[in-house]
């Protein structure tokens, strides 16, 4: 499966990153049901409650991104696909200031990030469709690469296929093609296609 693939499209906060954000606590915060969208949810607030919402997760997001750090394998994973010539793409509901604070922190370069400035936010599927238009990829050439349900369910719904990572032990919270516990385990299997791709 890997072996066919020519474009990774990343989630960036748990996927690249190890997780710093706490959502639940988030949640709690904002007032919010647990499991709930946060994004989402202030989308559908009046524009009072929405601005104030928005300036705790802004507060957030560039506190968790001062304090950004790599994931396993992450910064050795976006350099090998580059150095095989392959396209990588973020997929983020982050705002793009602390995105690119983000990778700047942990010293990844990518091809295309796109933000949630962008507009409909996973697991809306158009933010995949657009990272893959500007990368010149194919979606089933494409491999969508995050931890949560929501990137599973854009990539599926742009025709990707999907890795999630676990961050952790215990049985797969959400389904996807590919379960790995860090960037690094989705590292040593691209290596083993790509030996198998020459024999």
């Amino acid at each position: 499966m890997l072996g066919d693939i020519r474009t990774v499209v990343f989630d960036l906060d748990g996927t690249l990153t190890v997780p710093e954000i706490d959502f639940d606590g988030l949640r709690r915060r904002l007032k919010l049901p647990a499991g709930v969208s946060i994004t989402h949810a202030i989308a559908g607030m009046q524009p009072e409650e929405q601005l104030a919402a928005m300036q705790i997760v802004q507060a957030e997001e560039r506190r968790a991104a001062r304090h950004a750090v790599a994931n396993p394998g992450a910064r050795e994973l976006v350099h090998a696909l580059h150095a095989r010539g392959m396209a990588t793409a973020i997929v983020t509901r982050n705002m793009l200031e602390a995105s690119e604070m983000i990778l700047q922190a942990i010293d990844v370069r990518i091809d295309v990030l796109i933000s949630r400035e962008f507009g409909p936010m996973k697991p809306a599927p158009e933010p995949v469709i657009e990272a893959l238009r500007r990368t010149g990829g194919l979606p089933e050439s494409a491999l969508m690469v995050g931890d949560f349900g929501d990137d599973m369910q854009a990539g599926k719904a742009a025709g990707t296929r999907t890795c999630l990572v676990m961050n952790g032990p215990g049985p797969p919270r959400f389904e996807a093609d590919l379960h790995v516990p860090t960037p690094l385990e989705l590292l040593e299997l691209f290596k083993q296609a790509w030996l198998q791709s020459t024999q």
